[in-house]
C-alpha cells in the first residue's frame, strides 16, 4: 500500500487541525474500512464504533501524529486491531445446555462463570493428584499422546514396548483416572 501525494497532503493538514482535510479522509476510506472492519466481525455496530473512534482517535491526537506515515496502511492496522479489541471485549459467555431433544444456549451470568471456573480448578487439581500416583511410564506415554499428540506408533518406538501395549497402557490409565475423578 503506497501513499498517495492525497494521503500524505491531507495527513499534514490533519496535524495542523485542518477540519475540512480531516472530513475529506474520512469521505475516503470510511466506506472501505468499513467493509474491511466487517471480515473480522458479524456485528455491523461494532465495524462502524471502531472505524469512527479510529478518526476520532486521529483527530483528538493529530497533534503527537507521526508525520510520515503510510496513511493507508496505518488506517487499516489501527482498524484491524481496535475492531478485534472491541470484538473481543464484546463477547459475552455461554453455556450449552443439551436437551434429549434440543440444545439451549443461555447466557451465563458471572456468578454462573465464576462457579464453572472453580469446578474446572477443583476438577484440573483433582487431575494432578491422580496422575501423581500413575508410574512414570504411563504419564509419558499420556503425555506424548495428548500433549504432544504422538500417534501410538510413535509413542510405542519411544517407550520401547509395542503398538497393541501402547494402546493397552493408555486405555488402562484412562480407565484408572476416570474411576479416581
Amino acid at each position: 500500500m503506497k501513499n498517495t501525494s492525497e494521503d500524505i497532503f491531507l495527513w499534514q493538514q490533519i496535524k495542523k487541525g485542518d477540519i475540512t482535510a480531516f472530513e475529506k479522509l474520512y469521505d475516503i476510506y470510511a466506506d472501505v474500512l468499513l467493509t474491511f472492519a466487517s471480515q473480522y466481525t458479524n456485528e455491523t455496530s461494532i465495524a462502524k464504533d471502531t472505524i469512527h473512534d479510529v478518526f476520532l482517535d486521529i483527530y483528538k491526537y493529530r497533534s503527537g501524529l507521526a508525520q510520515n506515515v503510510n496513511v493507508k496502511s496505518y488506517l487499516f492496522k489501527i482498524t484491524q486491531r481496535n475492531v478485534l479489541k472491541k470484538h473481543k471485549a464484546s463477547k459475552k459467555m455461554f453455556s450449552i445446555t443439551s436437551d434429549y431433544d434440543s440444545v439451549i444456549l443461555k447466557e451465563l451470568s458471572f456468578e454462573d462463570t465464576l462457579i464453572e471456573e472453580e469446578n474446572n480448578t477443583a476438577l484440573n487439581s483433582k487431575l494432578a493428584f491422580a496422575m501423581q500416583e500413575l508410574t512414570e511410564k504411563q504419564r509419558k506415554a499420556l503425555f506424548y499422546r495428548f500433549n504432544e499428540d504422538k500417534p501410538y506408533e510413535e509413542i510405542a518406538s519411544i517407550l520401547d514396548i509395542s503398538i497393541e501395549s501402547c494402546r493397552t497402557l493408555i486405555y488402562r490409565c484412562l480407565k484408572e483416572l476416570r474411576k479416581k475423578l
